[in-house]
């Protein structure tokens, strides 16, 4: 895919994000319905101003209306992933031990990293009910960690960290997710796999995600949690 095809998916996933018809965000860019609509389709190109113009309707960095879904070496420092789109892993909550699988994009902006997780959606697959994260990461020679905030929802931030492995790498990490549940607004931890590649093996994907029984003793114990494996 293009460019200027990308852009326009960009500029129409968040416009429905935003509930908004062709009609409301002409209006909010002063232009006209059949523009908006070139602009999605890709059939015309924007220019910078307009660029970030339609950023500041969305309330969104302007890199996620053109960060894509190419594998990149372009996000330095010391992150373990030689991709810039991963895959992201979590049960749903729901007791039944669902899986959660959503993505992430990486990017580098002014030496930083730029992360935004498409939360239930996937590469070439986002949709208008996935929910969007936007923040930064950080990586380290022993860990890899990045917090992100709901663009929707200043309240709904969420943060992740994991060990790097200091042998037998296998393009995935696992690590806790912590943040606030909406059942209550209280806090929540679990466990999250971040991988290079989708992980098409479930059992071994829940085996990551479920909480031993040495995590638990060990909680039992100290009265905290330790991301460790069963002996």
């Amino acid at each position: 895919m293009d460019r200027v095809k990308q852009v326009g998916e960009r500029i129409r996933f968040y416009r429905k994000q935003e509930k908004m018809t062709l009609e409301m965000l002409a209006a909010k860019m002063n232009k006209s319905k059949a523009t908006i609509s070139k602009y999605e389709n890709g059939t015309i190109v924007m220019d910078i101003g307009t660029l970030y113009d339609f950023a500041d309707v969305f309330r969104i960095p302007v890199y996620c209306l053109i960060d894509d879904t190419r594998k990149e070496t372009g996000v330095h420092g010391h992150m373990p992933f030689s991709s810039s789109i991963l895959y992201f892993y979590i049960f749903k909550g729901s007791g039944n031990r669902e899986i959660a699988e959503s993505y992430l994009s990486l990017a580098e902006k002014d030496g930083e990293c730029q992360v935004t997780l498409y939360y239930g959606g996937l590469p070439d697959k986002r949709n208008k009910s996935c929910l969007v994260y936007i923040g930064k990461g950080c990586g380290t020679d022993t860990t890899f960690s990045f917090m992100v905030t709901n663009y929707q929802n200043p309240l709904d931030q969420m943060y992740f960290t994991a060990s790097l492995p200091y042998i037998n790498w296998n393009g995935y990490l696992a690590g806790f997710w912590v943040g606030l549940t909406f059942e209550g607004v209280t806090p929540i931890c679990m466990k999250a796999v971040i991988s290079e590649t989708s992980m098409e093996d479930r059992e071994t994907l829940r085996k990551l995600l479920t909480v031993t029984n040495a995590e638990l003793n060990y909680f039992k114990k100290h009265d905290k949690f330790l991301l460790r494996s069963e002996d």
